[in-house]
């Protein structure tokens, strides 16, 4: 199965929903195929990745009888939906677990996004004392220009500064490219966890 025959297959399994929702989670799908496309992996390869079109749509529409939609707060019946459950008796379990997951991503990043500021501080902390101590033969040159005799032991010091800080300016780089990759991976999270709660919204 190719690409094409997969994303026809989907789009039809998921005919029920709503055509926003459809699109948005169409619109997800495309975007695998052209990660993959680009990491140099074949459509086939990807369709086998991704699995049963048909069962990938039951696990869209199987956890739900009816869709979260406006319309049924005015008793009419959204394209595509032949159930006719009341929204007091299908709405009130999405809103209880939306509203749960949206609090419980508040109260999380309040303990993360402070956490994650102490973490970029150390590691601008890291990069600061690498560069004082690379350029600290500077500040010994200033200094015997200014305060008088030039001292053996002052100029190992500096020597010893320089090499600390260029050890400290390689763990820096290793630490800023994780400090990176961590707060990527923690925002992409919380747009995954808030895009899934409104698609089944």
């Amino acid at each position: 199965m190719n690409k094409s025959e997969f994303i026809s297959l989907l789009s039809n399994h998921l005919s029920a929903l709503p055509p926003e929702e459809r699109n948005e989670l169409m619109e997800d799908y495309e975007a695998h195929f052209a990660f993959g496309l680009q990491n140099g992996k074949t459509e086939e390869e990807i369709v086998r990745e991704l699995g049963d079109p048909a069962e990938l749509a039951q696990e869209a529409l199987g956890n739900r009888s009816v869709p979260l939609n406006p319309l049924y707060w005015f008793g009419e019946q959204p394209q595509g939906q032949t159930s006719t459950a009341p929204p007091e008796t299908s709405d009130i379990p999405y809103r209880k677990a939306a509203s749960a997951i949206y609090a419980g991503l508040f109260f999380l990043n309040l303990v993360m996004l402070p956490l994650l500021a102490v973490i970029w501080a150390f590691g601008l902390a890291l990069v600061l004392a690498a560069v004082s101590g690379m350029i600290s033969p500077v500040f010994l040159v200033l200094e015997y220009v200014f305060n008088g005799p030039f001292l053996p032991a002052k100029a190992f010091a500096a020597l010893t500064m320089v090499g600390i800080g260029i050890f400290l300016a390689m763990g820096s780089r290793r630490a800023f490219s994780g400090i990176i990759k961590l707060s990527a991976s923690y925002w992409a999270w919380n747009v995954r966890v808030a895009k899934g709660v409104k698609i089944n919204e």
